[in-house]
C-alpha cells in the first residue's frame, strides 16, 4: 500500500477541525504502519497496541497546528517520541527502584571485594575510606550512568552538595590510589 503524504495531510486537517469520519480513516491508513514502527522501538507488541492508542487519543483531544508539507514525517515522530518517553520512564522507574543509594554502593564494593585482580581490590578499599554520602554518589555516576540531577532526586540532597560529595570524593579516591 503506497501512502499519499498530501491525503496524510487532508485527513490531519480535518482531524483538527474534530472531523471523526477523517479520524478512523487516518486510523484505517496508518496505523498499522505506526504500530510496527513503535514495536520496531519498544520491543513489545502489547505496550505498542497502547502507544498506538495513547498517540491517536492525543491527536484527537489537542490542539495542533499540524504541518502542511511532511505530515506523515510529522506523524512518524510524534509516534516515536511517545515511544521514547516511554522508554525513558521505564528506565527512570527502574532506576528508583534502587530503595537506599548507601545499600547500592556496597553491592558495588563487594563484587570488587571479591574480584582476583589486585587494582579492583585497591579500589574497593579506596572506595570504603570514603563518606557513605561521597561513595554512594560516585557509585550512582559512574556505576548506574545516572546524571546529576538523577543522583539529587535519587539522594534528596541538593544539586551542589552532590556535585561537592562526586568532586571530593574523586579527589581522595585519586590520593588514595596514587
Amino acid at each position: 500500500m503506497s501512502l499519499d503524504t498530501k491525503e496524510v495531510g487532508e485527513l490531519l486537517s480535518r482531524i483538527a477541525l474534530k472531523d471523526r469520519s477523517a479520524f478512523e480513516a487516518l486510523y484505517s491508513l496508518t496505523g498499522s504502519r505506526l504500530y510496527h514502527l513503535l514495536v520496531s522501538i519498544v520491543k513489545d507488541e502489547g505496550l505498542a497496541a497502547d502507544l498506538l492508542q495513547e498517540g491517536f487519543l492525543k491527536l484527537w483531544f489537542r490542539q495542533h497546528s499540524y504541518p502542511i508539507d511532511y505530515p506523515w514525517a510529522w506523524l512518524c515522530q510524534s509516534m516515536r517520541n511517545l515511544a521514547i518517553d516511554e522508554l525513558r520512564k521505564a528506565r527512570y522507574s527502574k532506576e528508583e527502584s534502587v530503595s537506599d543509594p548507601m545499600s547500592e554502593a556496597d553491592k558495588g564494593l563487594a563484587t570488587l571485594e571479591h574480584s582476583a585482580h589486585p587494582e579492583h581490590q585497591k579500589l574497593s578499599y579506596c572506595l570504603q575510606a570514603l563518606t557513605p554520602e561521597k561513595r554512594s554518589v560516585i557509585v550512582l555516576a559512574y556505576e548506574h550512568g545516572m546524571s546529576h540531577e538523577e543522583i539529587v532526586e535519587h539522594v534528596k540532597s541538593p544539586l551542589g552538595t552532590v556535585k561537592s560529595w562526586i568532586r571530593r570524593g574523586l579527589m581522595e579516591l585519586k590520593r588514595c590510589l596514587n
